[in-house]
């Protein structure tokens, strides 16, 4: 086995863009029978073949293979190209199953909608979600942690990359979809967001209120701390931070203590109305700037700074934007300064004034896009944004069920009939797929497809048909999980069973899924195995059906064919010949098996003692003529020979009984 060569995949990945693939040659193998890709897309000769799932093969062509052959023995290369899925590797498992726990439990509570106590219950889901993914995020960690191969831990980075903003965009999302905050009052919820998620200077803050040592400034990352818990909203955590400084009594410090400790703080039940609240703001504000604006804190310009912020300036903020890496670490701290009593529906606004200072790092990446997004309440935007990140759809679809089941994605479908309906199932639907490809993530694929109302269950169906049939276990797994979303389970696993040739196996399944066709199929092809071969296969599977056998009519007459050849061993004629000669009236044989049954009456017609009566003679007779055209003329004669000796041996013996009872 070795690994394909820089040429050969750069074809397939002219053709399929920026997907990420890995590919292996495996020799000797030989090319899928299935349509070809355009050749444009391939140099030499190539061919390409769709295999199962986000797989395909591509192979030397054959006029290639032949040109190679003539010129020197050479062996034949495929070369199996795959999408590199992130979510199925081993250390991401867990967040698969656990998450599919949450998305099973939010079925049952998604209706109706608007009930109050629903509404309480997706909050707690969401919450369940976050912390999957917090528990993924800290299994990544540790594994980073624990990995010294260079590949591998970059690999590990790139994840712990993904979770790390999966997570700070469905709590955002939590905050302004989901849950129901009192009054519409965003600033408290966005401050947690914040802290929550940008934690940069909190450790270092925390360090220097430990030691609680006086000349706390000579700490190298003191008044970044301070700054970055002020934009934080941590005001207490500020003051803490200014007494500890070597000039903490001065008036200037004790100023900007003072100011900070009268700051109004709204809160939806503090007893002030919003306009009075606003007063009060302004009011404050109004002496800060008045104490801003003298010579107080020229001396001090950290001070000065600090003043700047809690009043709303814009150009404070543009200064030490430089000292974060994006704009939304500074949106908790700029509303807080702002517009305290901003609610969920103006926040848009505070988020471009954010978004607009001015940066020397680039903002425009796909979490500032998203981020804005939700704070526009651009929810399309969001979800075609999150489609785009590399967690093989996993963030999209469960993010996207439980705002379609919360009744916020209501808003798409203004122009279009039941657009949210449509998207959610169509993200359910390629996560299903593609868990159904996994060896053994399969069952988790099928949960998900069960939920789709239109079109999971024919998925369902295709695609339990090609999962593998290693053992008698794994089957009944199979139909066990297939049972529960009413799919063709056993019928799926007798058609398997047929074309692998196994005619017993595939005959007991379609009797178990109660399958007429699959079960004719299979009996016709234990019928035409005995027409050959002379030997009845199943033989204690068709003795034991009972009334089973009714379900086709192949198949009755395959059990009572069986019977037939028990009573014959066992020697009670007289009730193998009642039931041949049933079946040869029943006339339910088809055309090639009329033959067999004919010439068992042979050894009958045959025998030393009557076992055929006058009337199952002329019967047979009957049989033969009409099916003369399926005998061979030697044997038809044979068995008109042995018809007409019968009819005389019965015509004697009814004379013999005839004159006994005269006499």
């Amino acid at each position: 086995m070795e690994l394909a060569s820089a040429r050969q995949v750069e074809p397939v990945n002219q053709a399929l863009g920026t997907v990420i693939f890995s590919g292996v040659y495996h020799k000797g193998a030989c090319p899928l029978p299935c349509k070809l890709l355009p050749k444009k897309y391939f140099e030499d000769g190539a061919s390409c073949a769709w295999s199962r799932g986000n797989q395909f093969s591509v192979y030397p062509s054959s006029r290639v293979v032949a040109e190679r052959s003539a010129a020197s023995s050479c062996e034949q290369s495929v070369l199996n190209i795959k999408q590199n899925v992130l979510i199925f590797s081993p250390i991401l498992r867990k967040l698969v199953n656990e998450s599919n726990g949450t998305f099973l439990a939010l079925q049952k509570v998604a209706e109706p909608i608007h009930n109050s106590d629903n509404l309480v219950e997706l909050l707690k889901l969401s919450r369940q979600y976050r912390s999957v993914i917090r528990v993924c995020i800290e299994n990544l960690q540790d594994a980073i942690e624990n990995e010294k191969e260079g590949l591998k831990r970059n690999e590990l980075t790139t994840c712990l990359t993904i979770f790390y903003s999966i997570e700070c965009v469905w709590h955002l999302c939590e905050i302004l979809f989901i849950d129901s905050i009192p009054g519409e009052i965003v600033l408290p919820h966005l401050l947690e967001w914040v802290r929550f998620n940008f934690p940069c200077h909190e450790q270092v803050a925390a360090q220097i209120l430990e030691a609680c040592e006086k000349g706390s400034e000579s700490h190298s990352e003191y008044w970044p701390t301070v700054i970055g818990m002020i934009v934080q909203g941590r005001v207490d955590v500020v003051r803490a931070l200014l007494r500890l400084h070597s000039k903490g009594d001065l008036n200037e410090f004790r100023l900007v203590d003072n100011t900070l400790k009268t700051m109004p703080v709204y809160t939806i039940y503090g007893g002030l109305s919003t306009g009075d609240f606003m007063i009060n703001w302004k009011h404050w504000q109004t002496e800060c700037r008045a104490r801003l604006s003298g010579t107080t804190f020229s001396s001090e310009p950290h001070l000065e700074l600090i003043m700047r912020l809690i009043v709303g300036d814009y150009s404070a903020f543009e200064l030490i934007r430089d000292r974060y890496e994006s704009w939304f670490d500074l949106l908790g701290g700029w509303v807080m300064f702002k517009a305290p009593w901003a609610r969920r529906h103006e926040l848009a606004e505070h988020a471009h004034a954010c978004a607009g200072m001015k940066s020397r790092m680039p903002d425009h990446n796909r979490l500032h896009t998203i981020v804005l997004a939700l704070c526009e309440g651009d929810l399309h935007q969001v979800i075609h944004e999150i489609q785009q990140v590399a967690d093989n759809g996993w963030f999209a679809t469960h993010l996207t069920d439980i705002l379609y089941h919360s009744g916020k994605l209501n808003i798409l479908d203004r122009h279009q009939t039941n657009v949210a309906n449509r998207l959610r199932e169509s993200l359910i639907l390629e996560y299903g797929c593609m868990l159904m490809e996994h060896k053994s993530l399969w069952s988790v694929g099928l949960s998900y497809l069960g939920h789709c109302p239109t079109e999971g269950i024919r998925r369902a169906e295709i695609l339990v048909e090609r999962l593998a049939l290693h053992s008698e276990k794994r089957v009944l797994r199979i139909i066990a999980e297939a049972k529960k979303y009413g799919l063709r389970d056993m019928a799926c696993v007798s058609s398997r069973h047929a074309s692998a040739g196994r005619a017993g196996a595939a005959l007991a399944w379609a009797v178990r899924a109660r399958s007429a066709a699959l079960a004719s199929r299979a009996a016709d092809t234990l019928l035409r195995r005995y027409v050959a071969t002379r030997q009845l296969s199943a033989t204690d599977l068709l003795l034991s059906l009972g009334s089973a056998m009714l379900i086709s009519d192949r198949l009755l007459l395959l059990g009572k064919y069986c019977e037939f050849h028990r009573l014959y061993k066992k020697k009670e004629f007289k009730s193998a010949g009642k039931l041949l000669i049933s079946l040869i009236t029943s006339k339910i044989a088809p055309d090639y098996f009329w033959e067999t049954l004919l010439l068992d009456t042979l050894p009958l017609l045959e025998s030393d003692e009557v076992i055929l009566s006058s009337v199952d003679t002329f019967e047979i007779m009957l049989c033969v003529e009409q099916c003369s055209k399926h005998l061979d003329s030697e044997k038809a004669d044979l068995l008109r020979l042995a018809l007409t000796r019968n009819l005389a041996r019965t015509s004697l013996a009814i004379e013999r009984t005839e004159q006994n009872q005269t006499s």
